[in-house]
């Protein structure tokens, strides 16, 4: 199944939304916005307290969750062998079991690590997500732009207020996702990515490899895929068989979201393993 295994258990089962861009209720305060210069010399506004309450890597640096991202983070860089990937595919079977979740907790707690620096690519341009967990606007210029009007890659990468750690937002979503996506100009933009910015691990939030023709083209790009699973939902012979499409060395580990011991026995784990869910 892979060479990583990490269970992590979500803070609470809300879901990533820009519902929850609420102000803090402790005391009454006056909005403030972070400017911060991207290396074109562009400003990029992003609200520090429009940051997602889920990214508990930065916000509960003590809690049990932003420990198990760094023990995910050490089996990444830390391989028993062989040489650590540096374009990492983040990815799950459907929508809603934690991809976004699990990609942006895990591009900080990198980012902390000691002179690491990080770039996390929204290519879920079906339903992005990743610039609002940032505390960024909607309307922020980002892959589609890139892809569909030439702007500038450097335009397009957001510093964000956690030293060493990096954006790039989708951009409005386009009409045509599938064949941005699987175009020859997205694939030469990892490459170029991974070229240009030889000192960054990269770290892509994929649309889900089950429903998207796009995901499939991306996984073929990087070095290695982490799987997000949402105990309790995905079916373990659906699991095992999307590994084996895939390919067992691609494939870095599995994220189980919404873990708890109950689950345990449906991946067939723990004293009543025998009686696995089918």
């Amino acid at each position: 199944m892979g060479k990583i295994f990490s269970a992590l258990e979500k803070i609470n089962n809300e879901k990533f939304s820009a519902a929850q861009d609420q102000e803090p209720q402790k005391e009454k305060m006056e909005k403030k916005d972070v400017f911060l210069l991207n290396k074109t010399g562009a400003s990029d506004l992003q609200n520090q307290y429009k940051i997602d309450k889920n990214l508990v890597a930065w916000k509960e640096t003590k809690s049990l969750e932003s420990e198990q991202f760094k023990i995910l983070r050490t089996n990444l860089l830390f391989p028993v062998s062989g040489e650590p990937p540096r374009v990492i595919l983040v990815s799950s079977f459907f929508q809603d079991e934690g991809k976004s979740f699990t990609s942006s907790n895990l591009a900080v707690s990198i980012a902390q690590n000691i002179n690491q620096n990080v770039l996390l690519m929204d290519c879920d341009l079906r339903k992005p997500s990743i610039h609002r967990i940032f505390g960024f606007d909607d309307d922020s210029t980002g892959l589609s732009e890139y892809l569909l009007e030439d702007a500038a890659l450097s335009s397009i990468i957001m510093r964000t207020n956690i030293e060493r750690l990096s954006i790039m937002p989708a951009g409005r979503v386009p009409d045509n996702p599938s064949e941005l996506l699987s175009s020859k100009k997205m694939i030469d933009l990892i490459v170029e990515v991974k070229e240009r910015y030889n000192d960054r691990i990269i770290l892509i939030d994929s649309p889900p490899l089950k429903l998207t023709a796009e995901a499939n083209v991306l996984a073929r790009q990087v070095d290695g895929i982490l799987l997000v699973i949402k105990c309790g939902s995905t079916n373990s012979d659906l699991v095992s068989g999307m590994i084996d499409a895939i390919g067992k060395d691609k494939i870095l580990g599995v994220v189980f979201n919404h873990f708890n011991k109950k689950n345990a026995t449906y991946y067939g784990y723990g004293k009543n393993h025998k009686k696995r869910k089918k």
